[in-house]
């Protein structure tokens, strides 16, 4: 059979060089050369198939990464163009002092956890430090403030994950995602893996990969990952599967210390879908768990815990866990390895912070301050006055404190009356005076004026 093949003078260089130019598969040639870049691989050849900065079907990719320049390439997978968006970001963020930052919280209606609310002052100051010296000053990562990972952990409702949504999305305004860590599942199986999480923080960065690989990720319920004990495990990985326990602490270990991880850019189930790199080695990691039975778990291995008709009963103090277990088993990996979580992966959190659980005081400024703050508003802008007398404020704190819930146990207990008050005045506007008050050790509910 004979050759058809043209002869190469019968091909016009630049009508070639158009139609490649025009050719759809370009878009995923220069997808593929994206990818390579971000992975941080050798760059060497990349010159050589591009053909140059002024010429060739891939120009206008050579062009964006300044390739002429070595100097100019992206050492931490972004390119030039995103640093400078970020640097933007920045510059437009004022600069707070942690003094500044723990004054804005009050501000903002924060009350208690002195101790706590100052380490995160802090830890958002070095956040926003680390963040202008690298896309502002550009200081290599050596130069750069150590990057923190933070665990919170204290009695429900003590304020953990309020502290982070606070000091960094309502305070700072860097991207920030609060995710249940509990919905996920190793990779493979049903239910979100890990990687989902960076695609939230994606989506909250509205979608800029560079503002993204600055956020912050809090893990909330860490600490419901503890995994599940069995008869069945043996020393070293055992022969049962906990596809939400040890395998999602697993695929958390990386991602925590890494230098870079693959992410969906979509929610759905698309194992093959797209996937972009992201940069992780400015994304703070919070960890936030009550980490309930703490301290039995470190008396079993001290072998202080009682048993039999001899043991002396002890109260429970389960309430108090955090705040009375102090340094001692703040730093007892054992404890936490003994409860369920990987002492690698706890390696990885350079803080363990403790919440205290809320005194009386303190509820009642969130009582007053606050939650009923609020709603004396939305009753006046219902033409209703909403009065509510001393002895309601201290029967609703002593609700919330026999319930062990923190300042969550405040709303459980006033918001039932409240919504009976609104039902029988909202939407009359004929005015009117709700009163609440106890009698016969009850809230009880007067309405004076309404129609």
């Amino acid at each position: 059979m004979p050759d058809e093949r043209p002869e190469c003078g019968d091909v016009d260089d630049d009508s070639a060089i158009e139609d490649l130019e025009n050719d759809p598969l370009e878009e995923s040639i220069e997808e593929d050369l994206k990818s390579f870049l971000y992975t941080g691989d050798d760059h060497d050849d990349l010159k050589l198939t591009s053909g140059g900065p002024d010429h060739g079907p891939l120009s206008s990719f050579y062009n964006e990464f300044n390739l002429e320049d070595e100097d100019a390439l992206p050492t931490d997978g972004l390119s030039n163009s995103e640093r400078s968006e970020v640097a933007d970001r920045l510059e437009e963020i004022e600069i707070l002092a942690p003094t500044d930052i723990e004054q804005a919280l009050l501000e903002h209606g924060y009350r208690g956890q002195g101790y706590a609310r100052r380490a995160g002052a802090v830890l958002a100051y070095r956040h926003m430090q680390r963040l202008r010296r690298d896309f502002l000053e550009n200081l290599p990562a050596d130069d750069l403030p150590t990057r923190e990972n933070y665990l919170f952990l204290g009695a429900t409702g003590a304020g953990k994950t309020y502290l982070t949504e606070m000091l960094f999305r309502d305070i700072l305004g860097v991207p920030t995602v609060v995710a249940d860590v509990t919905r996920c599942s190793e990779t493979g199986y049903i239910g979100d893996d890990v990687q989902m999480l960076l695609s939230e923080l994606y989506e909250s960065a509205g979608q800029h990969r560079g503002w993204a690989s600055c956020g912050v990720v809090c893990l909330d319920e860490f600490d419901k990952l503890a995994a599940s004990r069995s008869s069945a495990r043996f020393a070293g990985e055992g022969t049962t599967k906990d596809v939400s326990g040890f395998g999602v602490q697993r695929g958390l270990l990386t991602m925590l210390s890494g230098k870079s991880s693959p992410f969906p850019t979509d929610f759905g189930f698309s194992g093959m879908g797209q996937r972009v790199t992201m940069p992780l080695r400015n994304i703070m990691f919070i960890a936030c768990g009550a980490f309930s039975g703490l301290k039995e778990t470190a008396e079993l291995i001290r072998g202080r815990a009682e048993i039999g008709f001899t043991a002396k009963i002890k109260p429970d103090t389960d309430d108090s866990i955090v705040s009375r277990i102090g340094a001692e088993l703040l730093e007892n990996t054992k404890a936490f390895s003994n409860y369920g979580i990987l002492p690698e992966l706890l390696g990885r959190f350079s803080r363990l912070v403790p919440f205290q659980p809320l005194e009386a005081d303190v509820l009642r400024q969130i009582l007053e301050d606050i939650l009923i703050e609020s709603y004396r508003k939305e009753f006046k802008n219902e033409g209703v006055e909403l009065v509510i007398r001393e002895e309601v404020l201290e029967h609703v704190v002593g609700a919330a404190r026999t319930r062990e819930t923190g300042a969550r146990g405040l709303r459980a207990s006033l918001v039932p009356h409240l919504e009976e008050a609104a039902f029988q005045t909202f939407g009359h506007k004929t005015g009117g005076r709700v009163i609440l008050q106890i009698e016969n050790g009850e809230v009880e509910l007067t309405v004076e004026g309404a129609a």
